[in-house]
Order: C-alpha cells, then structure tokens, then sequence
C-alpha cells in the first residue's frame, strides 16, 4: 500500500473523504525541508480546521510517520540491493605493469580531479579509469552544468593527436573563494537556485490547501443545501397529512 493509500484510508476514519487532503498531507510528510515535529504540528492543525468534528489525531499521524518511514528504508534496500547485485556481475580487471615502475624509474606525479576520488575497485588501472568518465555530450553537459552551479572549475579529458586520453588541467585555486569572487557569486547563486525550489514547494502546498479548503466549503454548502431540501420535504409531507386529517 502506498503512503497515499494509507493516508486515504486513514482520514476516511475521521470522516475525511478528499483525495486532495490526502496529497496535501502526504506532501507535508515527505517535505525535506522540515523537521519531523514540525510536519506533526503542520497536519495536526490542518485537521482540526479540516474535520468537522473533532477527533483523536495522534495514532493516526503515527500511522503515516511509519508508512514513511517503511517506504524509505524499501527504497533504500532497493538501491543496496542493485549496488551489490553490479558490484558481484562486474568483471575481474587485471592491472598492467606500469612500464616507468618496472624499469624503476618513477614517472611523474598525476594530478587528480574530484572524479578520482570516486570510489572505485583497487584493481582499476589508470586508463580504465579515465574510459569510465567517458561519456556522452549529454552526460557531460549536464554534469558540468551541475559541478558550475558550484564554481568548480573541471578538469578536461581530451583526444589528443595520437588518439591517446590528455588531461587539461585547471587552476581550481583561482575559483576556490581566494582573491576571485567568482566562488562566491556561483554559491550565492546555488543558494538562490535552493530557495526557489522551496518556494516552488510552498506554492504547490499552499495550491493544494487552497484547493482542499473550497473543496471543504463546496461540500457544505451542499449538506447545507440537502438538510433545506430535507426540512422542506418534512413541511410539506406535515401540511398533507394535516389536510387528510
């Protein structure tokens, strides 16, 4: 059962039968912004001026805390599970002799880039390493758009004239917040990209809210309207049988 399922199921036990109370509230429980206590507090007092009447809320919220909670720790254990299952189908590597090493004369120094710090298997030689970054223009771009957003200035891997992999070096220094203010900017501007996405949230939330309360209204003005056309009814069948009489 999904958390929106069981949410569902949940309110209807408060008499709470609204499809987009149940998204609202499932929003606000997978909210990543907010603490737990906060999320309690925020649903506990949208169902006070939601229900009609008042009822006992806290086993229910419980209810929703642990269904979260169960569906992330699947999620998770999908993704250990994938992780082991490619880690036990890669293939052995063998690691090639490095010709400066055998001749015992030491090459000179590599300089590494934040990719070398990936974690990868011992046994990956330094070429393999540089065809694992390999990647397509579109998987290039987008990384290098994400690692901008954060003034980190990359290493380039390139073709060179012999059809061996180069490495184009970058001064990270100059970006890294020293003299140059460009580290800076591209973090405020980070931030800014964080804030608007909260922002995108809270409207969407304030959307549903809106959404949910005229949903509220519209459902009593129509009780309303039934219990008119109820009484109109009992008058009516009263004044018939006054008549007969």
């Amino acid at each position: 059962m999904s958390l929106i399922d069981l949410i569902t199921e949940r309110l209807a036990t408060i008499d709470l039968h609204d499809e987009t109370v149940s998204e609202y509230i499932a929003g606000i429980v997978q909210e990543e912004w907010l603490e737990e206590h906060e999320k309690r507090e925020a649903i506990t007092e949208y169902l006070k001026e939601t229900t009609v009447r008042e009822a006992p809320t806290n086993d229910l919220i419980d209810d929703m805390f642990i269904a979260w909670r169960k569906e992330q720790a699947e999620i998770m254990r999908k993704e250990e599970d994938k992780k082991a299952k490619a880690t036990e189908s890669a293939p052995d590597t063998i690691i090639p002799a490095d010709p400066a090493t055998a001749s015992g004369t030491a090459g000179p120094a590599k300089r590494t880039t934040v990719w070398d710090n990936i974690e990868q298997p011992e046994s990956t030689s330094f070429s393999q390493r540089h065809q694992r970054r390999d990647m397509s223009k579109e998987e290039r771009a987008k990384r290098d758009q994400l690692l901008a957003q954060y003034g980190y200035q990359l290493d380039e891997v390139i073709e060179g004239a012999n059809g061996e992999a180069e490495i184009v070096y970058k001064d990270h220094a100059a970006g890294a917040g020293g003299k140059g203010t460009g580290g800076g900017e591209d973090l405020l501007g980070a931030n800014r990209n964080a804030d608007i996405i909260k922002d995108k949230e809270r409207a969407r939330r304030e959307q549903m809210r809106k959404k949910s309360e005229e949903e509220k209204e519209r459902n009593k003005m129509l009780l309303e309207k039934q219990r008119l056309a109820a009484d109109k009814e009992k008058k009516r069948t009263a004044k018939k049988e006054k008549r007969r009489m």
